[in-house]
């Protein structure tokens, strides 16, 4: 068998099977699809655009089925619950700061980063 052609026997060739799917189908891939976006902060009109979008084939594929009217609805749905949800991640027992770390180069020398809480490098002071 030659060197590039799948080998019918091996486990792990990839085989792409295609699903029966109905109107029902398509309309929950597509508020699938626009919940995810939401949740990661997407406005309306970046969802839309990435519905517009044939780069992404399986959103731009339920746009094509259910048409701007009930996509645009959809979205507007997810967007309208998820939409306003903000989510955010601090270390306990620390007050965040906009500038824990710093990179500084002084006369040519590279220091790299450095941590501005760290005793060790500040001579035991910390800031």
């Amino acid at each position: 068998m030659p060197y590039y052609d799948p080998d019918p026997t091996d486990p792990n060739v990839l085989v792409g099977v295609m699903l029966p799917a109905d109107a029902e189908a398509t309309r929950e891939m597509a508020y699938v699809f626009a919940e995810e976006f939401a949740r990661m902060g997407h406005n309306r009109q970046q969802i839309l655009g990435l519905f517009k979008n044939s780069f992404y084939g399986g959103a731009h594929g339920a746009y094509q089925s259910l048409g701007e009217a009930a996509t645009l609805a959809i979205v507007d749905e997810c967007v309208g619950a998820w939409g306003k949800v903000k989510f955010s991640i601090l270390d306990i027992g620390r007050e965040p700061q906009s500038n824990v770390f710093r990179f500084s180069i002084e006369e040519g020398e590279d220091r790299g980063i450095q941590n501005r809480q760290s005793k060790i490098e500040n001579d035991g002071k910390g800031r």
